[in-house]
């Protein structure tokens, strides 16, 4: 069983605040020459997880100690929720995880690099204006 815990609304507000600055670090390392994609995509993994557990703790849910973004919106979308872009970003949970750990053998272009940052801008976005 997955370890979890809960915590005080006024910790989902600290929560969308790291969000918000592993997305901003994100974003800021994507513009660096030298920057592993797998970094930058780490980062947006964080801050999406970050927000989503920030969602989840707003409510009153218990979070669990994972870096599953399938099961993060899967737990937030059973509150009645649709969180933007939903599970077509799970791809990211890896970035946290196995990918972390291997030399990129993936080639993405700057335009797909912005397109996975924008989703997941919009998705913690969505996330920060559910707790205000």
């Amino acid at each position: 069983m997955t370890k979890q815990g809960r915590f005080t609304k006024e910790y989902a507000r600290e929560l969308i605040t790291i969000a918000k600055a592993d997305f901003d670090s994100a974003e800021a390392l994507s513009h660096q020459k030298k920057a592993r994609v797998e970094n930058v995509f780490l980062l947006a993994q964080q801050g999406l997880e970050k927000a989503l557990k920030a969602a989840l703790c707003w409510h009153g849910q218990p979070i669990p100690f994972i870096h599953d973004i399938g099961v993060l919106v899967a737990k937030v979308e059973g509150l009645g929720l649709n969180v933007p872009f939903g599970y077509t970003l799970n791809s990211l949970s890896e970035f946290a995880t196995i990918r972390r750990y291997t030399e990129g053998r993936e080639t993405w272009s700057d335009e797909e690099i912005s397109g996975v940052l924008a989703e997941v801008n919009q998705a913690i976005a969505w996330c920060s204006k559910l707790i205000g």
